[in-house]
């Protein structure tokens, strides 16, 4: 299991130790202070995967080690379908442009990722350039995957996204979440449970699969509702369907890989 010690990240970034304090004999960070996990989460990057991530002060923060392990997994399913240098789209590459940078720099793919979000934008590329890694970053003008101008007529071997997952009427623009301010936009899937935006991707997404491609989507535990729809989906349009868990520390995650046979 990946992981970075307070005490080991302390050695990298002094910026960490105004958020430190002891509880008992062991360290703690206040994870409730976004600075202090902008900071955590930057070092592990830096020390666990080598990139260099800036965060807008106003989008959430993603957790770096539960991203790796999403394309991990879904890597493992490509490679054992025998796609071994895939084209890939990310749809919502948000501003920190993690899961991309990641599949970039772990594995040999040629990477698109979209953004709604013009601030995003502009840091996810800067971010992009910071690592000196070759991701076409594309504006989506509001799109989920028809109608975007930059991939009319490709197909992709993989289609990827940790996309917003609550409901219109259960969260608002600015609701605290893990320990961090986040946009709408970044949250609000729509739908009853949520579901609605997943339900595009794997509708539009299923045009631009090339034979054997995947979708695989990233989810939270709750709504369990939400998962069931998303499998049901992705069955109802042939789609081959496997499941992974994810654990990291106390949060649950669940991939969910749909194949085109």
């Amino acid at each position: 299991m990946l992981g970075l010690k307070i005490e080991t990240a302390l050695k990298y970034n002094e910026n960490l130790k105004k958020y430190v304090y002891k509880k008992g004999d062991k360290l703690r960070i206040d994870f409730k202070n976004k600075d202090a996990l902008i900071e955590y989460n930057k070092t592990i990057l830096k020390v666990l995967f080598n990139l260099d991530v800036d965060f807008h002060k106003n989008g959430l923060v993603p957790t770096p080690i539960n991203r790796y392990y999403f394309v991990k997994s879904t890597f493992e399913t490509l490679y054992r379908l025998g796609i071994k240098k895939p084209k890939v789209l990310e749809i919502g590459t948000g501003h920190s442009a993690i899961i991309s940078l990641l599949i970039k720099k772990f594995y040999d793919a040629d990477v698109y990722a979209t953004e709604v979000d013009e601030e995003f934008l502009k840091f996810a590329k800067r971010n992009i350039e910071k690592n000196k890694l070759d991701i076409k970053l594309i504006n989506s003008k509001g799109k989920i995957i028809d109608g975007i101008e930059e991939i009319k007529g490709k197909k992709f071997d993989l289609i990827i996204s940790y996309p917003p997952f609550y409901s219109k009427n259960s969260v608002s623009s600015g609701r605290k979440f893990g320990g961090a301010k986040a946009k709408s936009v970044e949250l609000i899937g729509r739908g009853k449970y949520g579901e609605e935006f997943s339900f595009r991707i794997i509708e539009e997404g299923i045009n631009f699969l090339n034979k054997k491609g995947v979708i695989s989507l990233m989810m939270p535990k709750k709504p369990e509702k939400r998962r069931e729809l998303i499998i049901e989906k992705m069955k109802n349009i042939n789609l081959d369907v496997e499941v992974d868990e994810i654990k990291t520390g106390n949060r649950l995650r669940y991939v969910i890989k749909g194949i085109k046979e």
